[in-house]
């Protein structure tokens, strides 16, 4: 695995060590899915499942769209 060196402002690297424990993973690990989603080019296999097959869990909304979308453009 390669190894990279990155200057980061003081809260930024501290913002990135509490979200990396609070997954319970390595900073490196954490940093790496970061730039694995930021570069992905293709879905991800979870929201490709739900949109073919509707496999999910999404709830009506507690407020409809209006009826005439265009009266608010």
């Amino acid at each position: 695995m390669a190894q990279v060196t990155i200057y980061l402002p003081a809260d930024v690297l501290e913002a990135a060590r509490k979200c990396a424990d609070q997954e319970s993973r390595s900073l490196s690990a954490w940093v790496s899915t970061l730039i694995r989603e930021a570069t992905a080019t293709e879905w991800p296999e979870s929201l490709v499942n739900l949109l073919h097959h509707g496999d999910g869990d999404l709830a009506e909304p507690d407020d409809p769209p209006p009826k005439d979308v265009h009266t608010f453009l």
